[in-house]
């Protein structure tokens, strides 16, 4: 059931920007601009001429020659060149910015936003990056704008994801690292100066930074509100105009594109390609860029009506824990209306604390059901973060991963209604829409 934004607000019990209103933490003068621009840019004649120039560049992928790959392609094609249009507007460290990107698509300060994603980035975060330089100091605070996100963190890279070097994490603070107030609030320095507690210190290399609140509750959860102050540093240059922004995005769009291809076929990170071995199986979790801050396993599926993939994982302690599914172009599913992802919060457990999922194309009426909105190929991800600092030898994350028919599922699994289910679904779109709302 697909809920209409009105109704979404009526629901919640909070309306978008009234007179007295206190504005959202991701609702800032900034990221209004910036989204502004985003789409005025991206509306031009020379960004979307590189929408075609991305479905021309995948033309030669297996995939692309299947029904399903020449459906979801051109979307998959709008959300790249709107990720490279986000990731090039914030690049100046004389202006430096908090910037929200790689979100689903929607519509707020009366502009519709297209959904921007690169390389299956996490629906259950929000994503906020700020760009930097090593001759200069800033300031960020934070302050809770209601329940705490399940994990806060801070990396220090030398580019954004999909472009060259991003992998390479040269510093990471976790919400563990961090001192905070009493009132949870604080405060990280960022320069090229060593520091102790709540430093960040800028080598040469670095450009950005990636802040993720991971929301594991959608109900509850909520960004920290952020603001972050250039505090010295050569003078500000200008920002650039529409035209050169434009130039800029279209070149990264093609920057993005090898990014994607390794991901699907050759690996990336410190992680096996999605599409790099056999279908229905998932890779041994490893260590995810930046160290110890989460785990990760990948892969692919490939069912058809009738047959389910059925993965029982273990949590090994994590206090985050989702299974996202996405196209065979990573691109998104329709993540607020589907159960197209999991997490802790959202799942039931087994009677041993482990989780059953079950990715299906229709449904199959259990709890878990990773709804893959109809495909019947795409790209599994699953994420382990805030893990104890000891995992136990024993410990195994992926349990099982088995091809079964929908009609042969086990009677044990956790069972849903048609009426449950409905309520579910459409809870996710009230949940997630919080994250426009006024506070």
């Amino acid at each position: 059931m697909r809920v209409s934004r009105r109704l979404v607000w009526l629901l919640v019990g909070i309306m978008p920007a009234s007179a007295g209103a206190v504005p959202g933490p991701l609702a800032t003068a900034d990221q209004k601009r910036l989204d502004l621009q985003a789409a005025r840019i991206f509306s031009s004649a020379a960004l979307q001429s590189q929408i075609a120039a991305v479905i021309q560049a995948f033309d030669a992928d297996p995939y692309a020659a299947t029904p399903e790959g020449q459906r979801t392609l051109p979307g998959a094609a709008r959300e790249i060149v709107f990720a490279a249009v986000q990731d090039s507007i914030n690049r100046d460290p004389s202006h430096p910015r908090l910037q929200w990107v790689w979100a689903p698509a929607h519509s707020w300060f009366g502009t519709a936003l297209p959904a921007a994603k690169v390389l299956m980035p996490n629906v259950d975060n929000v994503f906020r990056i700020v760009p930097i330089s090593s001759g200069a100091d800033y300031r960020i605070t934070a302050s809770p704008a209601g329940t705490v996100p399940v994990q806060f963190s801070v990396q220090l890279l030398p580019s954004l994801p999909g472009e060259a070097q991003w992998s390479n994490v040269i510093q990471q603070v976790v919400d563990d690292d961090i001192a905070k107030a009493p009132d949870g609030s604080f405060t990280l320095t960022v320069g090229p100066q060593a520091g102790g507690t709540n430093h960040i210190t800028a080598t040469k290399a670095a450009h950005f930074l990636l802040i993720r609140d991971t929301i594991q509750d959608w109900q509850h959860e909520t960004p920290y509100r952020l603001t972050v102050t250039r505090l010295d540093g050569p003078a500000p240059a200008g920002l650039p105009d529409d035209t050169t922004l434009q130039r800029e995005a279209a070149a990264r769009v093609q920057q993005i594109l090898p990014r994607i291809r390794q991901a699907k076929g050759g690996g990336f990170a410190n992680a096996p390609g999605f599409f790099q071995g056999p279908p229905n199986q998932l890779s041994t979790p490893r260590v995810r860029e930046g160290g110890r801050w989460g785990l990760s396993s990948s892969g692919h599926f490939s069912i058809d009506d009738d047959t389910s993939v059925v993965i029982t994982l273990d949590p090994m302690g994590a206090s985050y824990l989702a299974v996202q599914l996405a196209s065979g172009w990573l691109s998104s599913l329709d993540y607020l209306h589907h159960t197209a992802t999991l997490n802790l919060a959202q799942a039931t457990r087994n009677a041993d604390g482990s989780l059953t999922f079950v990715i299906a194309a229709r449904d199959p009426g259990v709890a878990n059901w990773l709804d893959s909105c109809g495909l019947h190929q795409g790209s599994i991800f699953v994420r382990w973060q805030k893990l104890p600092p000891h995992l136990p030898a024993d410990a195994v994350g992926v349990r099982s991963v088995r091809v079964v028919n929908i009609r042969d599922l086990e009677p044990s699994l956790a069972r849903i209604t048609p009426q449950s289910r409905q309520q579910q679904t459409a809870q996710r779109a009230i949940f997630y829409a919080r994250r426009y709302a006024d506070r």
